[in-house]
C-alpha cells in the first residue's frame, strides 16, 4: 500500500487477496511504504485505471530486491505460486459475493439477501 497512488492495490482488491489465501491456508505479508519515502512503482494503477480490472500489487517476500545479492526463502517461492493458483481459481466465485457501494456482485454480506438491480 502507498499513499501516494504508485502501486494498485485497494482495499477490494487487498481484502479479496487476503481472503483467498486465508481460505487457501496461505500466510500473508503485508508491506507498506512510509508515505515521506521515496519508492518505485508499478504498472499497476495504470492498467486497473484504463481496464477497470481489480489490480493487486504482490510479489514473493524477498530482502535486497534489485541487487545482486537478491534473496528470498524456499518456501516464499513456494507460497507465492500457491496463493497466486489459488487467486486464479478462486477470485471470480468471491468477488461475485461481494456488495462494493452497492455494485459489484449479486449478495449483501453479511446478511446475504439478494442485492438490487
Amino acid at each position: 500500500h502507498n499513499a501516494n497512488q504508485r502501486y494498485a492495490t485497494d482495499a477490494v482488491s487487498s481484502y479479496l487477496f487476503k481472503e483467498i489465501g486465508e481460505r487457501a491456508g496461505l500466510p500473508v505479508q503485508e508491506f507498506v511504504v512510509r508515505s515521506d519515502l521515496g519508492c518505485g512503482s508499478t504498472i499497476g494503477p495504470t492498467l486497473s485505471t484504463n481496464t477497470g480490472i481489480r489490480t493487486v500489487d504482490v510479489g514473493a517476500a524477498q530482502l535486497s530486491m534489485h541487487s545482486v545479492r537478491e534473496m528470498c526463502g524456499a518456501k516464499d517461492v513456494e507460497h507465492a505460486v500457491k496463493h497466486f493458483t489459488a487467486v486464479y481459481e478462486g477470485f471470480t466465485a468471491l468477488d461475485a459475493t461481494l456488495m462494493v457501494d452497492g455494485a459489484i456482485g449479486n449478495q449483501c454480506r453479511p446478511c446475504g439477501h439478494p442485492a438490487e438491480a
